[in-house]
């Protein structure tokens, strides 16, 4: 019997979703998370490249100005795309809307809906001081559309025949959820691509986890993209764009934000490094910057490849106006609108 009267636990109940998100959360997981990431995976590469091509597009003009370094800067319906886990941080019901003229006179255009689900539940100890809070679920939907438009058809003989149309899609229903410092959600993903009367379809999984370090203005993240089964047209089948990132969020000053993204696409043997910078220069209007570089695998011709991308940002009545540049050389700039508006 301990003093006050009360009788000493000396077997407490071992909560276990704890123990995995502690020993989850260990540097050596980050640290083997990181080489997966950076050191080509042998036989686990050895496909030559992945279907579903258009799931590698961004969908939001934010990302792109800040060269795609978005796995920790994701905090809102544009998590589903980049890091489910992202999800967590919205505290209000948000839509959003993402437009493109993608390369060669093709569109490329996103829409989704995220709000929390359920109340906040608060334990309040004596004096009515809350002593714990419980965060809800954040739900999130999302569509994906790549079109192509018209394109002509042609004979054996090389004659033309009718046009046909070709479009990618997919459908992303996620959710996520805070653990203290932690976050972590998932999405599944329905895809279809369809080219002259012709359709493939899968489904996936994307997975993603952050945590706010403490003490310190630094939000780390992890996430995998595309986990699942091949594209099968008739008799070609195509693993998807299965990737690894990990990222970190730093807020340098206040109001500016910096990014960084290591990215490995599994069966491509490519890594991306790519690097962003968020700067609030007056309420309501932000400046974005950012940089993308390609590592590519021993037998590509083309070893490394990088560009710049650049952008702004509005934020008025609970609506944020984003747009984005990027360059793809002789293609052309492609220019990117995001609105998203919370309720």
């Amino acid at each position: 019997m301990c003093s006050g009267g009360f009788m000493k636990d000396n077997n407490p109940k071992k909560d276990w979703l704890n123990e995995i998100v502690y020993r989850l959360s260990r540097p050596y997981i980050l640290v083997l998370a990181l080489i997966f990431t950076l050191i080509p995976s042998g036989k686990l590469t050895d496909a030559l490249e992945s279907g579903a091509e258009f799931l590698k597009i961004d969908t939001d003009a934010k990302a792109v100005a800040m060269g795609s370094a978005y796995t920790a800067m994701a905090n809102g319906i544009e998590a589903i795309h980049y890091n489910p886990s992202g999800l967590a941080g919205l505290k209000r019901a948000e839509a959003g809307f993402s437009h493109t003229n993608w390369l060669l006179d093709s569109s490329h255009d996103f829409i989704g809906i995220a709000m929390p689900m359920g109340k906040k539940a608060e334990v309040r100890g004596k004096r009515s001081e809350v002593r714990s809070q419980r965060s809800e679920i954040v739900m999130g939907l999302g569509f994906t559309r790549l079109t192509n438009g018209s394109m002509e058809g042609r004979a054996a003989d090389r004659g033309r025949t009718r046009g046909f149309d070709a479009y990618d899609q997919s459908i992303a229903l996620g959710a996520a959820k805070n653990f203290g410092p932690y976050a972590v959600g998932g999405a599944i993903k329905y895809i279809q691509s369809a080219i002259a009367g012709s359709r493939a379809s899968a489904f996936a999984v994307d997975i993603g986890a952050g945590r706010k370090l403490t003490g310190l203005p630094v939000y780390v993240a992890l996430a995998v993209q595309n986990l699942g089964a091949p594209m099968r047209y008739i008799d070609q089948s195509d693993p998807l764009p299965l990737s690894v990132s990990a990222g970190l969020l730093l807020t340098a000053l206040p109001g500016v934000d910096l990014s960084l993204d290591l990215k490995r696409f599994i069966n491509e043997k490519q890594n991306n490094y790519k690097l962003g910078m968020n700067y609030n220069i007056l309420p309501g209007f932000a400046l974005r910057t950012g940089y993308m570089m390609n590592m590519f695998g021993k037998r590509e011709a083309e070893s490394v490849k990088g560009g710049f991308s650049a952008g702004v940002g509005l934020y008025f009545l609970n609506t944020g106006l984003d747009y984005s540049m990027s360059p793809f050389g002789e293609l052309g700039n492609v220019q990117k609108l995001s609105v998203k508006k919370k309720f």
